[in-house]
């Protein structure tokens, strides 16, 4: 079980952008316990994430109102960070060079050499020291919060299991796991996973090239142009190379280009994407790109599976990493609570 919560210790801290940059002469956005947050620190992380909001949003809904929301989140990440980065100080938490070195070839590997593997750290503003302190929370929530966690029972998965097969067999209901209460939200993330695992699906890898509405011709006019080289790199080399030098999508970039599995009539893709996708055999990948709202898409199908009936013993094990990824979200964020009650945390941003 250890070995679970480290990776997904792991995950959530590297999702989280936590970036420790030098501490210029700039705006203040917030205080931690007498420790400044600036506008410069905040947009080290504001500046990656922005970018794929807007590549993966609908230009329609990206009102001043949502970007605002995003702001407030990611100060908020950012002000959690820095109490648990204090909190570590204080239990004199480290890590040794060898452990940084470990965390940093591990990301390697998903790079096709040392140039894109740089290439990908200066999009996203990170450095060495960032994986330090990564490696530093994953050690302090190690010692504070997953040892009092606890696997879920095999009466627990059986409740859950039951109450998503019922959920899915409500046509009328909506599997999105937003705005749902803490219990809804765990049965309808276990019935896409059932969903994905019993329906006809693909998995399919990606090469993205920005291209939002609205932009001005010279944008456009250099995506047709990586378009052109990545039409003619495809000729020469294996898709996940081209993934990895030209893909404008960091999140599955570092996946190799995988978006994961579509189910079948899934509305939550593109349609074009889609049907493209169910219409290509294994290994094949469409010579032209796909147009969407936020850009273009080169697809390639990894995967199909067709339908099949799928019993609990099927899914418990996937059941029980759901429950078990949300209890650890659940105690890291109950334990960043009991810091914010007995810190100094003064507010002055500006948006």
């Amino acid at each position: 079980m250890k070995r679970f919560f480290v990776v997904v210790l792991m995950t959530i801290f590297m999702t989280l952008n936590i970036f420790a940059t030098p501490k210029v002469i700039d705006q203040t956005l917030a205080i931690v316990n007498g420790e400044p947050i600036f506008a410069s620190e905040f947009n080290k992380s504001f500046t990656p994430l922005i970018k794929v909001y807007k590549q993966t949003i609908p230009a329609k809904e990206q009102t001043d109102q949502k970007i605002k929301e995003l702001k407030d989140i990611i100060l908020d990440e950012k002000i959690n960070e820095t109490l648990l980065l204090q909190e570590a100080k204080k239990q004199k938490i480290k890590v040794s060079k060898m452990e940084i070195n470990n965390s940093i070839n591990s990301f390697k590997k998903l790079f096709k050499n040392e140039v894109e593997f740089n290439s990908w750290l200066r999009e996203m503003n990170m450095t060495t020291a960032d994986f330090e302190n990564k490696l530093i929370l994953v050690k302090l929530l190690e010692r504070e919060v997953t040892p009092n966690l606890k696997m879920p029972t095999e009466t627990e998965l059986k409740a859950f299991y039951d109450k998503a097969i019922v959920k899915m067999k409500n046509k009328n209901t909506n599997l999105n796991t937003s705005n749902l209460s803490l219990e809804d939200s765990l049965i309808a993330a276990i019935a896409n996973d059932i969903k994905i695992n019993s329906s006809e699906c693909v998995r399919i890898k990606h090469i993205f090239i920005s291209c939002p509405k609205n932009v001005t011709s010279s944008k456009i006019k250099m995506a047709q142009e990586k378009i052109a080289i990545v039409k003619r790199e495809l000729q020469k080399q294996t898709f996940v190379d081209v993934v990895k030098q030209y893909s404008e999508d960091p999140v599955s970039k570092t996946r190799n280009g995988d978006l994961g599995l579509i189910v079948k009539n899934d509305e939550n893709y593109h349609p074009d994407i889609s049907k493209t996708a169910f219409g290509i055999k294994v290994g094949d990948y469409t010579k032209d790109p796909i147009k969407t709202d936020t850009g273009y898409h080169f697809i390639k199908v990894e995967e199909k599976h067709a339908s099949k009936s799928i019993t609990f013993d099927d899914v418990k094990n996937n059941i029980s990493q759901i429950l078990q990824h949300y209890n650890l979200a659940k105690a890291v964020e109950t334990y960043v609570n009991n810091l914010k009650l007995k810190a100094s945390i003064k507010m002055s941003k500006t948006w």
